[in-house]
Formats: C-alpha cells, sequence, structure tokens
C-alpha cells in the first residue's frame, strides 16, 4: 500500500515537471511575497522598533520560513477532489482498490514534494540575498523538521473535512478559501501570533494550526524550551488523532448521502 502511495505522489509530482515554468513562476511569486513582507516589517521596525518581540534580524528569518514552509501547509488535494466531483470521477475513486483516503494522501504527498522543492529554492535565494539566523543548534533544526512533519497529516485531514463539503455541494471553492484563510491567520503566516491580543493567543494555543508555521519557525529560532515542545508534539499527536476521527466520520456520512442520492 506504501508502494501504491508513493507511485501517486511520484505521479503528481511529475505533472508539475511537465512544464517547468510551474517551478519558476511559483518560485517567483514566493520570491515576491518575501520581498514584500520584509520590506513592510523593516518599515514597522524602523517606525516602532519593536516586531512582535523579534529582532529585525530574526523577523526577516521569520518571514523567509514562511513564505518557503507557508506551500505545505496551504497548498493540496482540494482543487483535485473538486475537479473530480465536477467530472463525476468520483465513481471511480470510490470503487479503487486503494481507499479514497489513502489515494489522497498519496496525491497529496506528490503536492508537498513540489511545494519542499519550490520553498527550498526561494529559501536558498532569500538566504544569499537578505541571509538567515540559523537553527539555534543541530536538535532545534531536527524538532523544527518533526514538528513539519507532524503537521502534514494535520493538513491533510483538513483538507479531506473541506473536501467533503463538496459530496453535498458540488463544490468546495469556498470551504478551501475557508481553511486557507484560518490556517493564515492562526498559523502566524499574516502576523506572528504574539502581535494577536491575549485572548487570540490562548485560541490559538489550543488550535493545531499554529503548529503548521509558527511553532516551527520558533523552534529554529530557538525561542522554545524542551517541555514547550515536547507539549507540542503530543498535542500534534492527539489532533491527527481528533481530525481522523472527524474526517472519517464525515466522509462515511458523505458517502451514504452520495448513495441514497444516486438511487
Amino acid at each position: 500500500m506504501l508502494k501504491t502511495m508513493m507511485a501517486l505522489a511520484k505521479m503528481q509530482l511529475s505533472q508539475y515537471n511537465i512544464y517547468k515554468s510551474n517551478f519558476y513562476l511559483f518560485s517567483l511569486n514566493r520570491l515576491i511575497e518575501v520581498v514584500v513582507y520584509i520590506f513592510v516589517w523593516q518599515a514597522i521596525y524602523t517606525q516602532t522598533g519593536d516586531a512582535g518581540g523579534f529582532t529585525l534580524p530574526q523577523m526577516i528569518t521569520y518571514y523567509i520560513l514562511v513564505v518557503s514552509i507557508t506551500p505545505i501547509a496551504l497548498w493540496g488535494i482540494n482543487e483535485d477532489m473538486a475537479h473530480s466531483i465536477r467530472n463525476g470521477r468520483i465513481n471511480k475513486e470510490l470503487l479503487n482498490p486503494i481507499s479514497y483516503f489513502k489515494y489522497y494522501f498519496g496525491v497529496n504527498l506528490g503536492e508537498i514534494a513540489f511545494a519542499v522543492i519550490v520553498g527550498t529554492a526561494v529559501f536558498i535565494v532569500c538566504a544569499i540575498f537578505w541571509g538567515v539566523t540559523l537553527p539555534a543548534s543541530f536538535l532545534n533544526f531536527a524538532l523544527f523538521l518533526l514538528v513539519i512533519l507532524l503537521g502534514i497529516p494535520i493538513t491533510f485531514f483538513l483538507q479531506m473535512i473541506a473536501g467533503t463539503v463538496g459530496f453535498y455541494s458540488g463544490s468546495i471553492w469556498g470551504m478551501q478559501i475557508l481553511r486557507q484563510a484560518v490556517i493564515s491567520i492562526f498559523a502566524g503566516i499574516i502576523a506572528p501570533i504574539t502581535m494577536f491580543p491575549q485572548w487570540f493567543q490562548n485560541i490559538s494555543n489550543f488550535l493545531p494550526f499554529k503548529e503548521l508555521i509558527y511553532t516551527p519557525i520558533n523552534i529554529w529560532l530557538g525561542e522554545f524550551d524542551m517541555n514547550t515542545i515536547y507539549f507540542v508534539i503530543i498535542k500534534q499527536l492527539i489532533w491527527i488523532v481528533i481530525l481522523y476521527i472527524i474526517s472519517k466520520k464525515f466522509f462515511e456520512h458523505a458517502v451514504k448521502k452520495i448513495t441514497i442520492s444516486g438511487g
């Protein structure tokens, strides 16, 4: 089964490689975002002398990492699911020997692989032009990667929940936009969590989104102690289980609705 999912990932990645311009255009878009973020925060720091508790070099590193790893959290399978529902391919996918979840997890791995390629290229270019604050230690770098890896099933199950809405409505565009907006706000993409009011920070501490962007970057910068990191990992594992159960139950209910509607 793992071999099948890896084959699906490779096939999905190959679709991006058909047109080399995909890589250059996506990378250019990411680089433009970095430039805008850096200019904005340089202006804020110049005016206020504060950047949410970060030094200016840390804030520059923060947004270079944000732009580099955000595609892992935001890109995914929702557009593929929507297209499948619209053109009727969903019927074949539900009858595949591999389960619907495993099929799309394989496809999602291909999306993530392309996101990692783009993100790595953007990070290298930005490190050359602006410089970055290196990880506090090798252990911090390893934990940074671990937290990002644990975020992959979280984002996948969120996408499955959003995509399953299309079984009822025939369109998931609205849910996809909502999913991306919620992650952008609560993951610290728009601004570090420390820039928001305390009540917002309390809510974000409960939800799984900050672990997708804000937390791994702070681990990179050495802002979290080991006890906090252990808590983060446990929290991620709990949310993986919770989101799996929710997405699975929601999907099973949606499939029954499709069967009834189809007679």
